[in-house]
């Protein structure tokens, strides 16, 4: 029950050189929020945090005991529904194929996870009771939880592991699979036994296990899988999570109860959750103030700041996030095939008035392409001088009106469609962009306004030009970015941004275990991104949650970055 993938017999002899105390040398100097394998059962991994990120400690009581049992602080009461405000809709319901887990995530276990009672600084098991780390980093061995069941009564084994993995990393033809390029470096995967699972690397990775963290990378039952043909986009799959289904009313909410039979008889505390579309950000702070809401993972700076003003009733946070706006650009389509075009489009609109654009609903750092927080991003007040995100714009704008005329497009372009959601990014970020895009290059666009969630789809099917949109990763290392955003073939590289030069030197960074070398090469890999830039990147964000008092148990005071996902360790204090 393995998955082989084709790997050079060169690469694989090389990578087999490294050993172990060369591996733990790179583990030791990994990117932010790499993670130290626990060899010890239920042994949390430690996770650095990103430079930016609160310093608030969590209470003793909010840890993970066992293995991996979270435990939240406080005296936590049961009963209740927790009622949430933010966008649930989605186009399909495949998680694995970019269905919304922000939603769908509740219903299933990872193997590994983000402790959520500790602010996500800890990585714990989950259906993994324990793994260990052989072979010099080239060997990652689980052993599962035992008695855990899907909600249809299906029992959890290993085979649900390699079944869930090998689609991900071989996707049968038809099926979509954005979280390919993660595991290129994945052998094999394999059922050692019913409840022991290995995956076999063909070169160490320090952040594997972090990985295995974001909620897209839920295990699906085997038999949920063969049974649709491995297609799950028009099926709401049982899965082993805390929750279980109960309604779906589009464009209104999703409703879902509390598991009787979950593996952590402890959990969860509420009831039920009630999740209730709400897209637009000032709507959903608005939802928290009036009490339509207990919660919402991201609201409107200006509704943020009334919720600030109110300790008595609500709380707020700024949460440092690894995720960004971008205008993804479609790199197969004239005018766009030339990298001069895109250079220019680069170097002439300006970050910072973007930035003051969105300012009333979220705000926008000037990052490149590497986010603050990573150990190898380039320093605010490098950029501050650099073209393309230095605040003055004279220089910038005459060459790429220059290399606009040497694209052959000296009087600039009309009939461009610019895509964007409906909302805020429809409503202050794209006019901004456009706006720019005329005055500084003569750049005519309409603006297409969908749904917010059908713009994975129209991304993935290429049926844009210019698109404004969100992306992240939950590692900001850009080995795991670069190979799924802009090596040639990544699986969510929907643009078909090619350059060689660059998948070169990433192939290089992927393996490097010299910090100063690396450092060397990412930023080699920064300067090319910007001289051939593949999209153009508005910035890196902070999101804004919003919580009542009786909202406790989910540490939203003291995470270091934002995650939106699983609740099951939440619980209402009704004297709050």
């Amino acid at each position: 029950m393995s998955s082989k993938l084709n790997t050079p017999p060169e690469a694989n002899n090389e990578a087999r050189n490294v050993g172990r105390r060369t591996f733990l040398k790179m583990m030791a100097a990994g990117a932010a929020a790499s993670a130290l394998a626990a060899c010890a059962a239920g042994a949390p991994a430690e996770m650095a945090a990103p430079a930016a990120a609160p310093t608030a400690v969590p209470t003793p009581e909010a840890v993970a005991t066992g293995a991996g049992m979270m435990r939240p602080g406080g005296s936590p009461q049961r009963g209740g529904t927790l009622r949430t405000a933010f966008g649930v809709t989605m186009s399909h319901f495949d998680a694995h194929q970019g269905g919304g887990t922000h939603v769908l995530s509740h219903m299933y276990n990872n193997l590994v996870r983000n402790n959520l009672v500790d602010g996500l600084r800890t990585i714990i098991p989950d259906l993994a009771e324990s793994w260990e780390v052989g072979d010099g980093g080239l060997s990652y061995t689980f052993a599962l939880r035992e008695g855990v069941t899907y909600h249809d009564g299906e029992p959890f084994s290993a085979q649900d592991v390699v079944a869930t993995f090998n689609r991900i990393i071989d996707p049968p033809e038809g099926i979509v699979s954005p979280l390919k390029a993660n595991f290129t470096f994945v052998d094999s995967v394999e059922a050692v036994d019913d409840m022991t699972v290995r995956f076999n690397l063909n070169s160490p990775r320090p952040f594997f296990l972090n990985l295995l963290t974001p909620t897209n990378a839920l295990i699906y039952s085997k038999k949920s899988l063969e049974e649709h043909n491995y297609d799950l986009r028009e099926v709401i799959a049982p899965g082993t999570g805390a929750f279980r289904f109960v309604d779906h009313l589009p464009a209104e909410k999703w409703i879902m109860e509390a598991n009787p039979d979950y593996w952590d008889p402890e959990l969860p505390y509420v009831d039920g959750l009630e999740m209730l579309h709400v897209p637009a950000w000032s709507d959903r702070g608005t939802a928290v103030l009036t009490d339509q809401a207990d919660m919402s993972w991201n609201v409107a700076k200006e509704t943020w700041d009334e919720g600030k003003n109110r300790p008595d009733s609500v709380q707020a946070n700024q949460l440092a996030n690894f995720g960004a706006y971008w205008v993804f650009i479609n790199n197969r389509e004239a005018p766009f095939d030339d990298p001069r075009v895109r250079k220019a489009i680069h170097l002439a609109v300006s970050k910072q008035n973007l930035a003051a654009a969105f300012g009333t609903q979220e705000l926008i750092n000037i990052t490149r392409w590497v986010p603050q927080g990573d150990p190898y991003a380039t320093t605010p007040e490098e950029l501050s001088t650099m073209p393309g995100y230095r605040a003055e714009k004279d220089e910038d704008v005459a060459t790429a009106q220059q290399l606009l005329a040497d694209a052959g497009y000296g009087d600039g372009l009309e009939g461009i469609e610019l895509l964007a959601a409906a909302g805020p990014q429809g409503e202050l970020l794209a006019p901004a962009f456009q706006d720019m895009l005329k005055r500084q290059l003569n750049i005519e666009t309409d603006i297409r306004i969908v749904e917010r969630a059908l713009l994975g789809s129209e991304q993935q099917s290429g049926n844009y030009q210019l698109m404004v949109h969100t992306r992240g990763h939950s590692v900001s290392d850009i080995s795991p970015r670069g190979n799924l955003w802009w090596a040639t073939g990544g699986s969510q590289n929907f643009g078909g941004y090619s350059n060689p030069d660059f998948d070169t030197l990433l192939s290089s960074v992927d393996v490097e275990l010299d910090v100063e070398t690396r450092t060397g090469q990412i930023a080699d890999a920064q300067n090319l991104l910007d001289e051939n830039p593949p999209e153009y990147l508005v910035g890196y964000t902070y999101h804004l949650p919003m919580w009542n008092n009786r909202v406790k148990g989910l540490a939203l005071d003291s995470r270091i970055f934002a995650e939106w996902g699983r609740m099951e360790t939440v619980w209402i204090d009704p004297d709050a």
